[in-house]
């Protein structure tokens, strides 16, 4: 039963067995996928929930940086440890969620007690899942911006991830302040004043982890300036500062005066992950 003492948490896996026997999952779960439970840890017990929320994630070989600290708002990797064996990763995504009454969970489902979440991919995972429903809309006029042509086949948007792919294991997220403009649709022939953060990794990371912001930032900043030119005569967007900020120096007030970007049109690509990192929404 799903009382107060219950072991259930969520980022628990359940045992493979014992997935197969949902009817709620339609005959999903096969040898390479396992079920996630995402139902908050609260709300497993409570007495007013009818049903558990699972995801049926896919078993993958290893670990893709570009999908990790809930970069990607649709799109998840996690690493599990397990007792006695080799860490298991797997890709979780919005488009696999199921919900099961709670009286066949309750009856069917087995918690994998060898499977653990570290601290900080359960930590990810929740900010995955709030992400979703809590990530920031910028204005369209900006956006529009942002998709300019800049070569055959190329927009400034797909440029900012070119340059961010080859150094995503460093970094957290890339953060947009548009200050008063945030909310707003500038008219034409008015600029966008753009301050960019790109935050990095500092504990883990280290010296290369600023070494590679310090260089992301050098790039948008030159991208920025080919595109739209100098702060001082730009029309559509003038990048006032572009700095590689580390992840243990970045405040609330900062977090409160930006918010983090990422490539929407990644995001809207259905199976195709891309070729470029998509930033996500929430810090890790």
């Amino acid at each position: 039963m799903l009382t107060r003492d219950t072991d259930w948490r969520q980022g628990d896996l359940l045992t493979q067995e014992a997935a197969a026997k949902l009817t709620a999952l339609n005959g999903a779960v096969g040898e390479k996928h396992r079920v996630v439970v995402i139902t908050h840890d609260c709300d497993l017990p409570h007495g007013g929930e009818t049903s558990v929320e699972v995801i049926v994630a896919e078993v993958m070989e290893r670990v893709n940086p570009q999908f990790t600290r809930a970069k990607n708002p649709r799109t998840l990797h996690l690493s599990y440890e397990m007792l006695g064996g080799s860490p298991i990763v797997v890709e979780i995504r919005h488009a696999a969620r199921h919900v099961v009454p709670k009286e066949e969970f309750e009856k069917c489902a087995v918690r994998d007690g060898n499977a653990s979440l570290p601290v900080d991919s359960k930590r990810a995972l929740k900010q995955w899942l709030a992400a979703r429903y809590g990530r920031p809309a910028f204005p369209n006029a900006f956006e529009d911006r942002l998709r300019k042509s800049i070569g055959r086949r190329n927009t400034v948007e797909r440029q900012i991830g070119k340059i961010l792919e080859p150094e995503a294991k460093h970094l957290v997220g890339l953060f947009f302040d548009l200050g008063e403009w945030s909310s707003a649709e500038a008219p034409t022939g008015e600029p966008y004043s753009l301050s960019i953060s790109v935050v990095y990794d500092a504990t883990e990371g280290g010296p290369q982890a600023r070494e590679s912001a310090e260089q992301v930032a050098r790039e948008l900043r030159e991208l920025f300036e080919c595109a739209y030119g100098k702060p001082d005569i730009a029309t559509e967007i003038a990048l006032d500062a572009c700095e590689a900020v580390a992840d243990t120096s970045i405040t609330l007030a900062d977090l409160r005066r930006a918010d983090q970007w990422r490539l929407e049109y990644i995001s809207l690509g259905g199976d195709d992950h891309g070729d470029f990192l998509p930033v996500g929404e929430m810090l890790a």
